[in-house]
């Protein structure tokens, strides 16, 4: 008897297939770089968490290390200024990732749908980012570490491969939860017509969605999807200077740059691991769950925002480029947290109230309008009748100090 296999089941496993061979080259994009100086254990020492893998490479080791002072993006994003502000209290995000392990320390009441395990500890570093909270011994706090995360498993758990059309079925069960932020955790190199009715239904239920710009391959990054949409707000990549860490921009197939919106940390970020230790991770996913956070922060402390007006004061607030807006390694700029929250809902930058400025008595006097221009008008006629003196007086000697006789010429 020979069986038979459902034409739909064979497409989805050759693509398995190919998504694993090439799953093999993904990690070589990802560096394994020191931390920036504020981290006293160096990221290469702790485990590198990747978003794919190869389907026969081991899980991500659950490690104890814990990094006991504050990351670098915490200080680089002003995140303790800007929890003056929110700390994302009420806000949810929904991340789009094949696992998370929710029941680490720092996650505790935080993940919604979480597992117990994370292979490849990716999805429990995103989650992290978002909304660690604070932990004795600790330096790690998420950018929301008030907010909740929705787990939305999208993916192969084994390799983090996704097809465009789970990134649409993990958005569309997103906006039917009630996600008003959605964080895409893993793209896709294609996209889809599923995709794309995705990111409209989203849009129409004024969800924002947050995408990674690109997507790591054995042929080097490629342009990510959903994140080409013009609706979702694509975020890269910077380094601990702020620099972006992409080397120039991606080409789409229509001869159209690859979108970039924003920029973020992407380079040495210390997160959240399975096991509950510290991990070591990096990419434009990474910098996707930095913005996502930020708008956590920004619907926590304005809720009657809308997705598309938190996504234009995170544009107008980011820290701009020298290129400007137009800039397809950076978009708008690095992402500011601070600056996006510092922003009174009408549009005017906070302050604090206070009277006009009425300066003191001086010790050298006061000093008035009419006497100083009286002052300075008379010591002007001083100087020009000086001036007719000397004139006056220098003929005088040339005529021996006698008055000019009729006809004799005036020197």
């Amino acid at each position: 008897m020979t069986a038979h296999t459902d034409p739909g089941t064979a497409r989805s496993r050759r693509r398995r297939t190919a998504a694993a061979a090439l799953a093999l080259g993904l990690l070589a994009p990802l560096p394994a770089a020191p931390a920036a100086a504020e981290t006293p254990r160096d990221p290469v020492s702790l485990t590198q968490v990747h978003p794919f893998k190869g389907d026969s490479q081991p899980c991500a080791a659950a490690g104890g290390d814990v990094v006991e002072q504050t990351p670098w993006t915490h200080h680089f994003l002003g995140l303790s200024r800007a929890h003056e502000l929110s700390t994302g209290e009420g806000a949810g995000v929904a991340l789009l990732v094949p696992e998370v392990d929710g029941g680490v320390p720092a996650l505790a009441g935080a993940v919604e749908g979480g597992r117990s395990t994370d292979c490849l500890g990716f999805g429990t570093s995103l989650a992290g980012v978002v909304a660690a909270r604070r932990v004795e011994g600790s330096g790690l706090l998420g950018v929301a570490p008030g907010a909740s995360v929705t787990a939305v498993a999208t993916g192969d758990p084994r390799t983090g491969m996704a097809t465009s059309q789970e990134v649409a079925a993990g958005i569309e069960s997103a906006v039917d939860s009630g996600a008003r932020v959605v964080l895409v955790g893993t793209g896709s190199w294609e996209g889809s017509a599923a995709l794309e009715s995705a990111v409209a239904a989203a849009e129409e239920a004024d969800a924002l969605v947050v995408a990674p710009a690109t997507v790591p391959t054995s042929r080097g990054p490629m342009p990510g999807h959903p994140a080409q949409h013009a609706a979702v707000l694509s975020v890269a990549a910077h380094d601990v200077e702020g620099v972006p860490v992409a080397r120039g921009p991606l080409v789409l197939p229509s001869g159209d740059l690859a979108r970039v919106d924003l920029t973020a940390p992407g380079d040495r970020v210390v997160g959240t691991g399975p096991g509950g230790g510290h991990v070591a991770t990096a990419g434009d996913g990474v910098a996707a769950a930095f913005v996502a956070g930020a708008a956590a922060l920004l619907m926590a402390r304005e809720p009657d925002l809308g997705a598309e007006q938190v996504r234009e004061r995170l544009a107008t607030t980011a820290y701009a480029s020298p290129r400007g807006d137009a800039d397809p390694l950076s978009g708008h700029g690095r992402v500011d947290p601070l600056a996006a929250l510092a922003v009174t809902p009408g549009g005017a930058p906070a302050g604090v109230a206070g009277e006009g400025f009425v300066p003191g008595p001086s010790p050298e006097g006061s000093v008035d309008a009419p006497p100083t221009a009286a002052v300075v008008s008379a010591a002007l006629l001083l100087i020009v009748l000086c001036g007719l003196g000397g004139a006056v007086i220098k003929r005088g000697r040339a005529r021996g100090w006698r008055p000019a006789a009729p006809g004799e010429p005036v020197r």
